[in-house]
């Protein structure tokens, strides 16, 4: 069948007119079908009421009919209108097809599967279709917790995971399991479409505890996480050699001073001594001038003297008896 062909029928799906009474109805899932990535999808499709669709054209489409998934008619698989992208991973699953029923099976599931299908059945001039919508989830890798130094302070600590889809939540955990701020977080796409993210926090001795790296996919609420607790001797110890100097040089600043005062106290002590000695010394010679000199002539009145003092020649000397 040629391209345009193709494109024509897909027009005709939307404008023909849609079932009546007593014609077939397309049904499919109205909850979301959940895929994970590496695994198979398979996307059911009935008719209502039951009918047998052996000998009718039953195609499948993504994405509002732009991309052909794949198309069965004249009772084979026809897939050389099929899009590259799902060639070698689709298959009809046709063993209810007597009743109606069909389902698509695609494996393997990438990230890029994920979107709105629809389900079309075709028969002479009667057409019905209906949507559903494929989901993809893919549960990475435990996250994994990296220690690096990050100054003289604290220490920084890196949460990764890869392999994940959609964006997963990523949470930092305290030992209650509150959730903290982290100081940075990225994400990026990988190569196969899933996502790698990344998120640090910085922590300090003073505020060391138990942490908890969370990371979950909100489609499969499926979690994972990593818990650490960081010892005392992983963080960066302040160097000493820059203070050596300040803590030796108040010890000898207070050396310094009490040996001036010392030395002050002492120096004033030996002139006070030297002071007193000179005054002394003149006291002692002014002293010791006073006896060298010769006695002075008393002269005593023997009438009223003493009766037992005597008096020595020339009556210079007076002696008690």
């Amino acid at each position: 069948m040629q391209p345009w062909a193709l494109y024509f029928k897909s027009l005709l799906l939307w404008l023909l007119p849609w079932p009546g009474t007593g014609q077939f109805q397309v049904k499919t899932p109205k909850s979301p079908v959940i895929a994970q990535v590496g695994k198979a999808a398979v996307l059911p499709c009935h008719l209502s009421p039951s009918t047998d669709a052996q000998n009718m054209e039953i195609r499948w489409y993504r994405d509002h009919q732009s991309v052909l998934v794949y198309e069965y008619r004249n009772s084979q698989d026809h897939m050389d209108q099929q899009s590259l992208e799902y060639q070698g991973r689709t298959e009809l699953l046709r063993e209810n097809i007597t009743q109606g029923q069909v389902a698509l099976r695609i494996h393997p599931i990438f990230a890029r599967d994920e979107g709105q299908y629809s389900c079309v059945f075709v028969r002479s001039t009667q057409v019905g279709q209906a949507q559903l919508e494929l989901l993809v989830a893919a549960s990475g890798a435990p996250p994994h917790i990296h220690i690096q130094p990050a100054d003289t302070e604290g220490i920084t600590l890196t949460c990764s995971s890869s392999g994940w889809y959609p964006d997963p939540e990523l949470q930092w955990r305290d030992s209650q399991g509150q959730p903290l701020s982290p100081d940075s977080e990225t994400r990026s796409e990988q190569e196969d479409g899933l996502i790698y993210v990344e998120s640090s926090v910085t922590m300090t001795n003073s505020s060391r505890v138990p942490l908890s790296c969370w990371i979950g996919n909100p489609v499969l609420r499926e979690e994972k996480e990593a818990r650490l607790s960081v010892a005392e001797a992983l963080f960066p110890r302040v160097s000493t050699k820059g203070m050596e100097w300040p803590v030796m040089l108040v010890p000898l600043c207070l050396i310094i001073i009490i040996a001036a005062v010392l030395l002050l106290i002492s120096r004033r002590c030996r002139e006070r001594v030297n002071l007193f000695g000179r005054h002394g010394q003149k006291e002692a010679k002014r002293f010791a001038g006073r006896l060298t000199k010769e006695p002075e002539n008393v002269i005593v009145d023997e009438d009223t003297a003493h009766p037992q003092l005597a008096m020595s020649e020339g009556k210079k000397r007076t002696e008690y008896l």
